[in-house]
């Protein structure tokens, strides 16, 4: 490369008179500079020379500009000039760059693409100035773009790499750089650049992709299959470029692909169509070139080959199965579902085994939009990991989510109006899919989505209506304090109590007169109808179910945050090093009260867990399971000049000391605080500030919410 000024310089101070000597050689570079898409062909007509003496010319131009140690003028392959900056600056020449009215504009994110597309080409040693011509862009540009390009690579076993000799080039081994090709080739046809700026990029012929095309055409009718039309419009690109890295002996490892998976299979025997006319075509590059055909999407297929992947079959009906028990929807027409599967899941089959799934799918979308399907379509497709022996990807289940979605809607089967519950234990993951199975038989109406660990439950994404647990635990949503395994009487029992609480009628009739009947004996009942009312709203409200030892919980009423946490329960500290000191210190405003005894103080002390009481990485809630210590529900809060490490490796600025006489009194408050940790901004406010007026007016706020 030339990229000295110091070279420019020599040419400034040596060479005008040079070129006054050859005046027709410097009309001829001129030219070239003012229009960069001039041929040869063109340069003999305007100046009225042959192609001998045009190539006469421009030997004695690249010799003057040897021997003042300066680039020589290049040839492309396509017939172009390359002109380097060093000449076109010292020679002055006024470059107007007019844009043909058919020329089409890229972005960097485009030409980083066609960049890409230059690199596969087999013949051409490509520099700054061949990407510059043919983008029409500044080598500046050009490095930008090529950043982007590494960019694109990352995903890639790919690295693009320069030298002097060899120009920029792609480094790695066959099999790599030819799936980097088969993902850009699909990726390009989606970005709005033109089809014959494609093929110039490649430099593919179009008469030989037509010749392909008619054998595109010929291995339908054989396989009786009909492509998608963009995987027609791809293919033929694919099976282009392996049969010219074929041609230049680039060819594939024997060892990379089961010759016994393919071998058998009619596209197999369809490649031999397609390369009937092409000689001594390696064994491997058959069986690379028939996995091309059995991974392209297919649009309709008589599915006569299911047979030929019968395990493959079992283990989409065991999917099948897997999500009906799940989520209690039995599909009307399952064979139809399962010849759909198998039409996608036949290509598929290939692309996941040997890694050739598009690196841009569906899932984005469907994961945002149908996020509840999407889920449970991946927890039912256990099965077909099994089957492959690895997890399937993302796209390939966002596929399956459309196929399954599509059967339930024209069942009228709507997920979203399900009841979807999820359970919350911390006591492992045994104890969890213990419950997970027992309620899920208990409520087969249900759509259990998971089973959790609570630090999973607070960064759970998925909308659900109930949680079933053997604790309490934070949510907005009904808790429902359960066992992991249930008796007969209690499975009866909990379905009554949940479904009548869904249904807003309890089948508690029996309790509600029983306590009528109490009050009747000690008081005048002024309106009956309305007393019934609000003894079923407190069973709403809060709900002990005996029996079971267990509780539903609907947050409606009792306390809020600031009634628990009063401005003089706020204090600010310094100088605390121990996370010991400040629980102490933080509880010290409800030890003068009398609301707690030091008792509990201490087992606060020893208790303490940073893996689950801090919220949001933002406010420690030190507290403790002996009540009997307690003698009335509050909390105190401690604000910290500096913050405190964690042995879970956070810093923490915020503790509030819950203290709680019953299970039930402190969850909204505390709800409400998960609600302040939340918000990084007001944490912030609040860790500057030396106002317990002002922290006390954020909490007021945060007590509004329901």
């Amino acid at each position: 490369m030339y990229n000295s000024w110091t070279s420019c310089a020599k040419l400034n101070a040596t060479t005008k008179e040079g070129f006054k000597i050859h005046a027709e050689n410097f009309d001829i570079v001129t030219e070239m500079i003012k229009n960069p898409k001039i041929k040869g062909k063109d340069l003999e007509t305007k100046f009225n020379i042959s192609r001998r003496q045009l190539g006469y010319r421009i030997k004695k131009i690249n010799e003057w500009l040897t021997e003042q140690d300066c680039p020589i003028i290049e040839r492309t392959s396509q017939g172009f000039f390359i002109v380097d900056d060093i000449i076109k600056n010292f020679l002055n020449v006024s470059i107007e760059s007019v844009q043909q009215e058919n020329e089409q504009v890229y972005t960097a994110y485009q030409r980083a693409h066609l960049i890409l597309l230059m690199l596969f080409k087999e013949d051409e040693i490509l520099s700054l100035n061949h990407f510059s011509i043919d983008l029409k862009v500044s080598k500046n540009t050009v490095l930008n773009d090529l950043k982007k390009l590494k960019q694109l690579l990352k995903a890639y076993d790919v690295k693009l790499q320069y030298t002097r000799q060899e120009g920029y080039y792609l480094n790695s081994n066959e099999i790599e750089t030819r799936k980097l090709f088969i993902r850009l080739i699909d990726k390009v046809f989606t970005l709005n650049i033109a089809q014959g700026d494609i093929l110039k990029s490649l430099s593919f012929d179009e008469d030989k992709l037509q010749i392909i095309d008619r054998q595109i055409n010929k291995i339908e009718q054989y396989l009786e299959n009909k492509f998608i039309d963009q995987s027609t419009e791809t293919l033929r690109y694919k099976l282009y470029f392996i049969l010219r890295r074929i041609e230049y002996n680039k060819t594939i490892s024997p060892i990379l692909i089961g010759y016994d998976d393919l071998s058998d299979t009619e596209e197999y025997q369809a490649t031999e169509i397609l390369t009937a006319n092409y000689s001594d075509i390696p064994r491997q590059e058959k069986l690379f070139i028939t996995l091309q055909l059995l991974s392209t999407s297919v649009h309709w297929s008589e599915l006569s080959d299911a047979k030929f992947l019968p395990e493959l079959k079992l283990a989409l009906e065991t999917m099948m199965s897997e999500f009906e028990k799940i989520t209690f929807i039995t599909f009307e027409n399952r064979e139809s579902l399962l010849n759909q599967l198998m039409l996608h899941m036949k290509p598929a089959f290939y692309r996941i085994r040997y890694g050739l799934s598009d690196v841009d799918s569906l899932q984005n979308t469907l994961k945002e939009d149908y996020k509840e399907l999407f889920h449970l379509v991946k927890i039912s497709s256990k099965p077909m990991e099994k089957f492959f022996d690895q997890a399937l990807p993302d796209n390939e289940i966002a596929y399956l989510t459309m196929l399954i979605g599509g059967t339930l809607r024209r069942q009228d089967e709507d997920i979203e109006k399900k009841v979807k519950a999820v359970v919350v234990c911390t006591q492992g993951t045994s104890i969890s899919q213990m419950m997970l199975q027992e309620l899920r038989s208990v409520f087969p109406e249900f759509i259990f989505l998971d089973a959790l660990s609570l630090r999973e439950f607070n960064n759970y994404a998925l909308n659900f209506d109930l949680v079933f647990s053997p604790m309490h635990v934070l949510t907005h949503k009904k808790l429902y304090i359960t066992k992991a395994i249930l008796t007969a009487q209690e499975k009866q029992d909990l379905r009554q109590l949940v479904f009548g609480q869904l249904n807003h009628s309890f089948e508690t009739d029996l309790q509600v007169e029983k306590m009528l009947s109490a009050i009747r004996e000690h008081a005048q009942i002024h309106n009956e109808a309305a007393l019934i009312n609000e003894i079923k709203s407190q069973f709403e409200s809060v709900h002990t179910y005996a029996s079971i030892k267990s509780s539903s919980i609907s947050l409606t009423h009792h306390f809020n945050l600031q009634d628990l946490l009063p401005k003089h329960h706020i204090q600010f500290g310094s100088n605390i090093t121990e996370v010991k000191e400040a629980i102490r210190q933080t509880a010290r405003p409800l030890f003068i009260q009398n609301y707690i005894n030091n008792d509990y103080i201490e087992a606060m002390v020893e208790s303490f867990d940073d893996t689950y009481m801090v919220i949001n990485q933002n406010i420690a809630i030190p507290h403790a399971e002996n009540n009997q210590n307690v003698n009335r529900t509050a909390m105190s809060m401690l604000i910290l000049d500096k913050p405190l490490l964690l042995s879970s490796d956070i810093e923490v600025s915020v503790f509030v000391v819950v203290a709680a006489t019953d299970k039930f009194k402190h969850l909204r408050p505390l709800l409400q605080l998960r609600d302040l940790a939340q918000d990084q901004h007001c944490i912030k406010n609040i860790i500057q500030t030396d106002s317990r007026t002002y922290v006390f007016e954020t909490i007021r706020q945060f007590s509004k919410i329901d």
